[in-house]
């Protein structure tokens, strides 16, 4: 299983028994899976298997599940007139015509006006058996195209974000060169600002050594070049290996490589190296971005 992205596009048609069948399937971002059944009132029953293949198929997104049936045939439809209530208007407008001077009469367009007086009434439309069982295969079908769709999409961005990784381990590979020359040139910058400031004053040169390793010790990155490799390496494997949904995961990795960013930069108090670590956190926002759309 390849890494997928979460936004895509299936559909499917054919026939199911005396129906015919067309599934439309969307998916959005979303940090769980959120599925969304759009089916006529009459068809109902069909939801919870279309929500089941569904989730067999497709583990996390905002998932838009759209079903039209039609049947094959034009249904036999069943006129039914409320005489009783006919009869009562029927009554009450002689009465009124007897009390009050109203002419005219009533015509077939009047009485149609009146609400419930027709009813049309369908044949139960449920969807059973062999054709329930054609549904749900039509609704897999979508389903897997949809997938394929992610898939596709989801090569892409693991591609970007493999380039953009890259970028940020060789970003980090120029700092671990330069750390130790670093750290040379601030021992050097604070013996000439000590120098400067107690130019009149005598000042012990094993004092100048103690503050030299005290400031050494605090702008020594090793740990943070030796964890952020590790991060990014580790991100690399699950963009190559994925065998699910790996997206929660870079997420949380992303987090934790911008934090050894801004480590990095606050201790590393190199001109050349804030700019490296400028592009390394621009870099890790956009990796952010990418990884939102991944399932």
């Amino acid at each position: 299983m390849s890494v997928r992205s979460m936004t895509g596009f299936g559909r499917a048609h054919g026939t199911a028994g005396e129906w015919s069948t067309e599934v439309v399937i969307r998916s959005l971002n979303h940090r769980f899976l959120d599925v969304t059944v759009r089916l006529r009132d009459e068809h109902a029953e069909l939801e919870p298997a279309i929500r089941r293949l569904v989730g067999q198929r497709l583990l996390r997104g905002k998932i838009e599940v759209s079903v039209r049936l039609k049947h094959s045939r034009e249904p036999e439809r069943t006129i039914r007139i409320q005489e009783r209530l006919l009869d009562q208007l029927l009554d009450r407008f002689a009465d009124i015509s007897r009390r009050y001077p109203i002419g005219g009469r009533i015509e077939v367009r009047d009485l149609l006006a009146v609400p419930d007086l027709v009813q049309v009434e369908l044949p139960p439309e449920a969807v059973e058996g062999p054709g329930a069982e054609a549904v749900g295969t039509i609704v897999a079908e979508a389903a897997d195209a949809l997938a394929r769709m992610r898939e596709a999409e989801g090569r892409l961005l693991a591609a970007d974000l493999e380039e953009r990784i890259q970028f940020l381990r060789g970003k980090l590979g120029r700092i671990a060169e330069v750390r130790e020359q670093i750290v040379l040139r601030l021992h050097d910058l604070l013996k000439e600002r000590l120098a400067l400031l107690f130019e009149a004053v005598p000042f012990e040169p094993a004092r100048i050594e103690q503050e030299a390793v005290l400031l050494a010790d605090r702008s020594d990155v090793s740990e943070e070049v030796t964890r952020l490799d590790a991060h990014l390496a580790q991100f690399l494997e699950l963009l190559k290996r994925a065998d699910g949904p790996v997206g929660k995961k870079l997420d949380f990795l992303t987090q934790e490589i911008h934090r050894e960013i801004n480590t990095l930069g606050a201790k590393c108090r190199d001109l050349s190296v804030a700019h490296d670590v400028i592009d390394m956190k621009t870099e890790t926002e956009k990796i952010r971005e990418q990884v939102q759309n991944l399932e």
